[in-house]
């Protein structure tokens, strides 16, 4: 600005022509009005440049600051965008490994339980096998000793006839022994049947 001052006054003083001349045409220079019409300019000029011009400038001067200040806060901004973006990303992989990781977790204590289950159903299996093989043998413990008691209601029988027709102790004897011994073979053969 300070720097056009000069080359201004010399083109305002070279063309400077009074609106109205007083002694000739339009094209005579009047140095008198001239000299006026600078100082006037420059005594503006001087106000201008003392009361005017500081304040524009601090304005353009503030107003460059503030746009400098916003594109800093916008390049901030910008950069911690980016961060939070990068962070997001992050948490995001974060998360998925770990939904990831529940899914597996969760299949691996199904699997766990389903083997727990049809281990527990074989045991199941084999109480209620060894269960049903126990009422077995005693059911057929139970028969033997019915079949046995009837044997012996037999035999009774029998040796009240046998005392009936004939009173030989001998021969009684060897009867019951052959009935017993025939019991006894009854009886292992049972015993072996049911294992």
């Amino acid at each position: 600005m300070l720097k056009s001052l000069p080359l201004t006054l010399l083109l305002l003083a070279a063309f400077a022509t009074p609106a109205v001349a007083q002694e000739g045409g339009l094209l005579d220079v009047n140095t008198g009005l001239m000299v006026w019409t600078v100082i006037i300019f420059l005594a503006v000029l001087g106000l201008l440049y003392w009361k005017a011009y500081p304040p524009i400038l601090g304005a353009v001067e503030a107003r460059e600051r503030r746009i400098a200040e916003l594109l800093a806060a916008a390049q901030r901004d910008r950069e911690e965008a980016q961060t939070l973006i990068e962070e997001q990303r992050a948490r995001h992989e974060e998360l998925r490994a770990q939904v990831q990781e529940m899914v597996a977790e969760g299949k691996a204590a199904g699997e766990r339980m389903r083997e727990e289950i049809i281990a527990e159903a074989r045991r199941e299996q084999q109480a209620i096998l060894e269960r049903a093989r126990r009422e077995i043998a005693q059911e057929a413990e139970q028969a033997l000793a019915d079949l046995k008691a009837q044997a012996v209601d037999l035999a009774i029988a029998a040796a009240s006839r046998l005392i009936q027709k004939d009173l030989d102790g001998e021969g009684n004897r060897r009867l019951v022994q052959q009935y017993l011994d025939q019991l006894e073979l009854e009886e292992s053969a049972a015993v072996a049947a049911r294992v």
